[in-house]
């Protein structure tokens, strides 16, 4: 017998909680936790890889690009094995240039924030789907 994937798995989740369990549940908040179980078992089911390794090595290319920034600089060690330190630069630098005009802040908006924002929108794009189950609809 072949092994079910996970994303089989939870397809089964899926399908229970929404043609089994919700027809039978009648509590509209127990009503309104299976819907959402249900949208969180198809989120489950679909979800691409998790990015965050490229993301990692994708903001570290670009604060080294950017090594000559002063912003950049003041944050950045060049430490790129440690995802958490490599994010914690990218806010950092992303929050000194908020109110500063000049090249430096240009610079770090133009290319870092517009990567950062393109790596939100790709979440968004994945898990924008939740909204309509958490907002109650099971077929969303």
């Amino acid at each position: 017998m072949a092994e079910a994937t996970d994303a089989q798995l939870w397809r089964g989740v899926e399908v229970t909680v929404r043609d089994v369990l919700l027809p039978a549940i009648t509590d509209e908040w127990a009503r309104a936790a299976a819907v959402q179980l249900v949208g969180l078992a198809r989120y489950a089911a679909r979800r691409p890889p998790d990015p965050t390794a490229a993301r990692v090595v994708e903001l570290a290319n670009v604060l080294d690009h950017l090594h000559a920034n002063e912003l950049v600089a003041a944050a950045w060690n060049g430490e790129r094995s440690d995802p958490l330190g490599v994010f914690s630069a990218v806010g950092r630098v992303l929050a000194s240039a908020v109110d500063l005009d000049g090249p430096d802040a240009d610079q770090v908006r133009a290319e870092l924030r517009t990567m950062v924002v393109r790596h939100l929108d790709d979440d968004l794009a994945v898990t924008g789907p939740l909204v309509d189950a958490f907002r109650g609809n099971p077929d969303a």
